[in-house]
């Protein structure tokens, strides 16, 4: 072979072997391009369920929060969820919450589907324009999953009966989309789901009843009146409960069957007078003023400017027992009835009581000082209790009746819930 034609071999030789090393890190470099690629994909699979699974648990949380501060919503709502001006709607609480005397539980209230009981179940999600509930009052969620590319989280809820009295148990199930376990009878697939639990307890507006018809911390003076104080109650029979004097020369007294009258008077109770204002108040309400006036069911009226029209409407619009914060003295003037039976109204009065004529309440008062004055008649008085921090002043003959039914109602059923610590849990 001539010296030309070993080098032409030569130099083929090299540019196969330059082939196959080029090959070869091509094939290795795609080797690692695959690799990252499936890395990247699998990590964009993960955030998308880690987005999916927080957005679906964020709804549920969302749920939580939004049940409690509808349980403490006064108001009533319409099929929406929203505020309405109608009498016979009634209040989240009312509307979901069914609550035993006897037992001072609260159970869930159902509707017949298709022959079996089920608990109602209030549902909502998330639109542009923010969140769109139904609050079903007989029957199931009506609700429209949202058009276009926005997220549009979802959540539901269900009430079951706490273990304890007073205690309710609160289900909130979340969904990335308005589907599957958010929406009943719904087969699409939500793509993910979360489920929160806990439990609210009620801190009651009236901790604890008082014993008494009427209670002054000061003295009770009513000597020329007629009026009529009575409690059948056997626990307790004491009409009239004061701190110092009692000048009740022409009250009508009446005590339950077969007790004497005797008891059915205390004056002079040193212990009574021995407490403060904030002591004084605290053993009926569980809390100080300022915590019992910011609880969100409370309605806060201010009264230093006259206001009977609007502790009428803020009566007449709440859905669950009446709780109000008065502000100034209260002047009320009959004919007038506030409260029901049904509804009784728990009124805290920052101020002077000052009654006169034929007014009906129907509930327990608070005052830092109690009168009824004036032609009263057959539509005046009290059935529940009345409680003075200083003194009662009247010459009034209302007649007042201690209804130990609708205290317990009072304190049962009125007040607002609080998350119970350690209950929650997502499992």
């Amino acid at each position: 072979m001539t010296p030309q034609a070993q080098a032409t071999t030569a130099a083929r030789q090299r540019g196969a072997a330059a082939l196959v090393v080029t090959m070869l890190l091509f094939f290795a470099m795609v080797l690692v391009a695959v690799f990252v690629n499936r890395n990247l994909v699998f990590e964009q699979r993960a955030s998308a369920n880690q987005y999916r699974s927080t957005q679906a648990f964020e709804a549920a949380e969302a749920g939580l929060e939004w049940a409690q501060a509808q349980l403490n919503n006064p108001d009533r709502l319409d099929p929406a969820c929203a505020p309405v001006s109608d009498a016979a709607a009634t209040s989240f609480r009312a509307r979901y919450l069914s609550y035993a005397k006897a037992t001072s539980a609260f159970t869930p209230i159902t509707w017949n589907n298709g022959g079996g009981a089920t608990a109602l179940q209030p549902t909502c999600v998330r639109t542009s324009s923010g969140w769109a509930c139904s609050c079903p009052v007989n029957g199931a969620p009506v609700l429209s999953a949202p058009t276009g590319n926005n997220p549009a989280p979802a959540f539901t809820l269900q009430f079951t009966a706490g273990a304890k009295p007073g205690v309710v148990h609160v289900t909130a199930t979340g969904c990335t989309r308005l589907a599957g376990a958010c929406l009943a009878g719904s087969t699409a697939n939500a793509d993910a789901t979360a489920r929160v639990q806990a439990d609210l307890a009620l801190l009651g507006g009236l901790r604890t009843p008082p014993t008494a018809t009427l209670t002054t911390r000061g003295a009770f003076d009513a000597d020329a009146a007629t009026l009529g104080v009575h409690n059948p109650d056997p626990d307790s029979g004491i009409a009239i409960h004061a701190g110092s004097t009692v000048a009740a020369a022409q009250a009508r007294l009446s005590t339950p069957a077969g007790a004497s009258l005797a008891g059915a008077v205390i004056g002079n109770d040193l212990a009574l007078a021995a407490l403060g204002a904030d002591a004084f108040f605290a053993t009926y309400f569980g809390l100080d003023k300022a915590g019992w006036k910011n609880q969100p069911s409370v309605a806060r009226i201010d009264c230093r400017s006259g206001c009977t029209s609007a502790l009428v409407a803020a009566i007449a619009s709440a859905g669950n027992n009446p709780m109000l914060w008065v502000e100034g003295d209260l002047t009320l003037a009959g004919p007038l009835t506030l409260g029901s039976p049904q509804r009784p109204a728990l009124i805290v009065v920052n101020g002077a009581v000052r009654l006169d004529g034929a007014v009906l309440l129907h509930g327990l008062v608070y005052g830092r000082s109690l009168g009824w004055n004036g032609t009263t008649g057959s539509g005046a008085g009290v059935r529940g209790a009345l409680i003075s921090e200083a003194d009662y002043l009247g010459n009034g003959a209302p007649e007042l009746f201690y209804d130990t039914e609708l205290l317990a109602l009072l304190k049962g059923s009125s007040g607002s819930f609080v998350r119970v610590s350690g209950s929650w849990r997502d499992f």
